[in-house]
């Protein structure tokens, strides 16, 4: 099992919305993120959201944005498992 699945697995909805949406631009400035999750994922607060990902290690922080960890990125087992639940919330991620 991959490193990161475990915390993967314990993430609120939208936390795996916010990841998702990582998985699929990978680096985006914070104020773009945060208008877009806010508005095409239906996250509340990013920046609370973001914050929490870059604290459990899912995401880091640059200045003026935020970036996929890329271990992350190249685990398949999380990719399948956040495609699993996006699909379950009926979103389309990719």
């Amino acid at each position: 099992m991959g490193k990161y699945l475990e915390v993967v697995k314990k993430l609120s909805t939208e936390e795996v919305a916010a990841l998702a949406y990582f998985i699929r631009y990978r680096s985006v400035g914070d104020l773009l993120a945060f208008r877009e999750l806010r508005s095409l994922y239906g996250v509340r607060d990013p920046a609370r959201v973001l914050l929490d990902l870059v604290n459990k290690g899912l995401l880091t922080r640059g200045i003026g944005c935020y970036t996929i960890n890329w271990e992350v990125l190249d685990d398949e087992e999380v990719i399948e498992y956040v495609k699993r639940r996006m699909e379950g919330v009926g979103k389309r991620w990719l």
